[in-house]
């Protein structure tokens, strides 16, 4: 070792990583990452103590013989991808933060600008994808592009460069409604609808459908593919196939069968059609376990990582929809391994458009996170009915009267979360998704949705939770097996790995020793995988500081002897106090087993950085039990180096499974505090590295699956990917769709609206969200099966609901009649309403025939001309009774009748009324 020179490029990462190998196979336990509380002063919202590792796979298609592959975008620079060198960074290092050709988002929160725009500066990119998982716990190391041409010898009958979505009939389902109806064109009409298993009929979206009436048949393989006026129950419904199947004067009988949607192709190029009888043919990645074992040896194939852990995440250039029609962005298997994400996630249409949350979301999909849970979507608390999966709601910007299904500005945490479904979820801009991320707003963005100024893509954490409103946080859910992550002692996933909690602790030294010198002190790693040791430390300098070039490292105290194998610099500038002979192996340099991490680069420093200086401690390294201090002298411009400078410096960890994570030590504080990096607080500049590109992490005696498992009886299992369809499949569940409009079609795709709407009326129909602020109806608005939030709005004509949800919110005013009736007994659909506090109403509110499905609040409201409830099934409350706060009596001019409603239902009080008020609302008068 003695003669080894610190040549650029390969040898000085062999130089670190050659002890790495009797770590690798030395059967360590893996170990669960535990959610963690942020330590004060922390500049990401959680320490992250977890990482994944992703192999990004670009699809591409030969467009006619002898011309070159076209591939997928997956960045925002071309909708051709160019793979060539896709994440590397200037130096040849793997580090998408500051690559010019980046995998997947990459911005500049300090300017807001992103690849491809002019005065982009690529060394103050931040990686978006991997700045939003970080916000659960998470890190994100994204290994080399690899691609894989469709057709071509691996899949010599598909062009995978579309994904194609299909309802698909479950096997063996069990009926799920029998009613009765007719069939006309792509219409269905349900007229009524009888009891199946004792049960209330109900329809569903891709339910399959068949005739029970002799002589009668619906052609095989129809579907529904959207609701019309039905919700569940009796009304219209679209099909496919069109076709004829009874009339309005025959009507025949009509089965549902449960349907789902799933992407054959995209199982099929993700490897996870499971073999009926392993392992012939191959068996699907969900059928391995972690390290490989019987029937199942044979690892996935290339494009795919050979590490059944590894997370494969395609980009393609289109994913297309079932036959209703609308745009997916990507989907994902739910707690599976496989992600594909289309073009259009970059160009929606145009890059400023595009959805740089959309790959963070899949990934979380993956290990097992939901739109409906911990805390994710619309209103829903836990309750006893709510339990599995989890419910939860978030608490912060929590107010009084949310009703189940609410998703609007009144109950933010729907909109804001980063795993609520697309429809719901408030989709920032590129330029502005890490708004105030290191600590500043990004220009323009004042008041945009943002990230850590504390309201787009949050997600939920441990300082969250309580025993009633939010159980289980999702940081908890990811890190700490309630998603079935990690579990133990069997079996549990392998899809993420802790990270090992090292620290340095850096302070200039105050004692006789020369000026410029600092003090270094670590202790060993803990809470990452049993037996995990810290094998090297790297210090990298500001590119204008240097070391000094006399005394080097001073090695101050270490727990055993010959703690400190070796010191080295880059570039080599001092004498190393410390080499001496030690086991090396000198055709490393040509040992394929042991290559650089990523791609091979000039120097083991941190991006940006001009010099580093490495120690390599003896093997098995630096473990939980050691602690080392040491000193080195660093100068600034010839100078002795000052805290603020210090401050600038970044430290690598690199440790014995082979992960390798960069940290700094944060903006300095102005006492004379110790300077502290850790690796639970990554850089975000430096992307994480490995020793090796298909290292299988989980080397254990335990068995690990490739997935995030399932309980089924005593064992944990991978869901079954071929019944279990792809989140984000479905575009009645995503944003941008280009045929919602909520102000009759002066608008295209966006659910907010402001300003002036013209008359004569607004149908807000089923599956529409439409959250209307400071603006003015001209004519009436109608809600057929929407859901809608009016907030300092003025409606001139009359407002009407027949079901859907509403929240007719503060200081909005009704010129003419609001009326609530005739709700749909049998629903899928979220149905209730909130009335108030501190809206008017000129004209009469009418509430009436509502089932007992649509609960309903009317709280501090003036109301003109009366209110009328009758003939209700539903829980309404009109006021409050005594002892409670939470909905403030109404004043009502022109009488408060009520009659023919369910004993009970009507609940109130503290209603100041003027004119007669009936028998039954006597209860309800202040």
């Amino acid at each position: 070792m003695a003669d080894m020179k610190l040549h650029p490029g390969r040898t000085v990462w062999l130089f670190l990583f050659a002890a790495l190998a009797a770590c690798l196979g030395s059967g360590m336990a893996s170990a669960a990452c535990y959610p963690q509380l942020p330590p004060a002063g922390s500049p990401t919202p959680v320490p992250v103590n977890c990482y994944i590792k992703v192999q990004p796979i670009d699809v591409g298609t030969i467009p006619s013989v002898g011309s070159p592959p076209v591939y997928a975008p997956f960045n925002t620079k071309s909708q051709t991808g160019n793979p060539v060198a896709a994440g590397v960074d200037s130096t040849g290092i793997l580090n998408n933060p500051t690559s010019a050709n980046p995998i997947g988002f990459v911005v500049n929160p300090a300017t807001g600008l992103f690849p491809g725009q002019s005065n982009y500066d690529p060394a103050q990119g931040v990686d978006v994808t991997q700045a939003l998982l970080r916000n659960v716990g998470v890190d994100l190391a994204w290994l080399p592009m690899n691609t894989v041409v469709t057709p071509g010898a691996q899949f010599p009958n598909n062009n995978f460069t579309t994904l194609n979505v299909v309802p698909t009939q479950i096997p063996n389902g069990s009926t799920v409604a029998s009613c009765a109806g007719f069939i006309s064109g792509t219409t269905l009409t349900v007229t009524s609808c009888g009891t199946v298993d004792g049960g209330v009929s109900t329809l569903a979206v891709y339910d399959f459908l068949s005739s029970g009436t002799s002589g009668t048949t619906i052609q095989q393989g129809t579907f529904i593919s959207a609701l019309g006026t039905g919700t569940g129950g009796i009304g219209t419904y679209t099909v496919s196939p069109s076709q004829t199947a009874g009339s309005s004067k025959k009507l025949i009988t009509i089965n549902a069968f449960p349907g789902t949607l799933g992407s054959p192709g995209f199982l099929t190029l993700a490897d996870q059609n499971p073999s009926p009888t392993p392992p012939n043919p191959p068996c699907a990645i969900s059928q391995m376990t972690i390290p490989l074992s019987t029937p199942c040896l044979t690892p996935p194939p290339y494009p795919l990582s050979s590490d059944p852990g590894t997370m494969n995440l395609f980009f393609v250039n289109k994913l297309t929809p079932p036959a209703a029609g609308g745009t997916l962005y990507g989907f994902a298997l739910i707690g599976n391994n496989g992600v594909a994400i289309g073009g259009n996630t970059f160009f929606a249409p145009t890059p400023l458009q595009a959805r740089p949350d959309t790959i963070a979301h899949e990934l979380l999909h993956n290990l097992g996170l939901t739109h409906v849970t911990y805390g994710a979507g619309a209103y829903n608390p836990p309750s006893s009915s709510n339990q599995f999966p989890p419910g939860g709601i978030t608490p912060q910007n929590f107010i009084a009267n949310h009703f189940v299904g609410e998703c609007d500005p009144n109950y933010p945490g729907c909109g804001l979360n980063l795993m609520t479904s697309g429809d719901l979820r408030t989709e920032p801009s590129l330029t502005c998704v890490l708004n105030g991320y290191l600590g500043a707003t990004t220009p323009g963005c004042s008041g945009q949705p943002s990230f850590a100024l504390g309201t787009a893509d949050q997600v939920t954490t441990p300082a969250q939770e309580s025993a009633t409103g939010l159980p289980t946080s999702q940081q908890r859910a990811v890190l700490n097996g309630r998603s079935g992550l990690l579990q133990v002692p069997i079996q549990f996933g392998g899809l993420s790995q802790p990270i090992p909690y090292e620290t340095t602790t850096a302070q200039l030294d105050t004692g006789d020793s020369p000026a410029g010198r600092v003090v270094f002190d670590l202790s060993g790693p803990v809470d990452g995988k049993p037996g995990e040791t810290l094998t090297a430390w790297i210090l990298s300098l500001p590119g204008d500081h240097t070391f000094a070039g006399e005394g080097g490292v001073d090695v101050i105290s270490q727990s055993r002897k010959d703690l400190v194998q070796d010191v080295s610099y880059y570039p080599e500038t001092v004498k190393n106090p410390l080499r001496r002979n030690i086991a090396y192996d000198p055709g490393a340099d040509n040992n394929p087993d042991i290559p650089v991490p990523g791609a091979s680069g000039p120097s083991p420093c941190a991006a940006t950085t001009a010099a580093c200086l490495v120690v390599k401690f003896e093997a098995p390294g630096l473990g939980a039990d050691d602690a080392v201090s040491f000193s080195q002298k660093i100068l600034s411009a010839g100078a002795p180096i000052a805290k603020d400078d210090l401050c600038k410096a970044k430290i690598t960890y690199v440790f014995s499974d082979g992960y390798t994570t960069t940290s700094n030590f944060g903006r300095c504080s102005p006492d004379s505090r110790s300077l502290i990096a850790s690796s639970w607080r990554p850089d975000p500049h430096v992307a994480p590295q490995f020793a090796k590109s298909n290292l299988l992490l989980a080397q254990t005696e335990t068995t690990t699956l490739p997935c995030t498992p399932v309980q089924s009886g005593d064992n944990l299992v991978c869901l079954d990917p071929t019944t279990t369809p792809p989140e984000d499949g479905d575009p009645v569940h995503e944003g941008g769709q280009l045929g919602q409009s909520c102000d009759g079609g002066a608008t295209i795709g966006s659910i907010n609206v402001s300003g002036t709407i013209p008359g004569p009326n607004i149908s807000v129909g089923v599956g529409q969200r439409c959250n209307y602020t400071n603006c003015q109806f001209l004519g009436s608005l109608t809600i057929k099966g929407g859901n809608v939030f009016l907030g300092s709005c003025v409606v001139n004509g009359n407002l009407t609901m027949t079901s859907g949800t509403l929240n007719l919110s503060t200081s909005t005013q009704v010129i003419g009649n609001v009326q609530i009736a005739n709700g749909s007994a049998v629903s899928l659909l979220p149905n209730s309403f909130t009335i108030g506090p501190s809206a008017q109403i000129d004209g009469g509110l009418t509430i009436q025939n509502l089932p007992g499905n649509e609960p309903g609040l009317v709280c501090g409201t003036m109301v003109s001309g009366g209110v009328t409830v009758n003939h209700n099934q539903s829980a309404i409350q009109i006021g409050a009774p005594v002892g409670q706060q939470n909905c403030p009596g109404n004043i009502i001019n022109g009488g408060l009748n009520c009659k023919g409603n369910t004993a009970g239902a009507i609940t109130g009080g503290g209603n100041l009324v003027g004119g007669s008020v009936s028998p039954q609302c006597a209860s309800l008068v202040q």
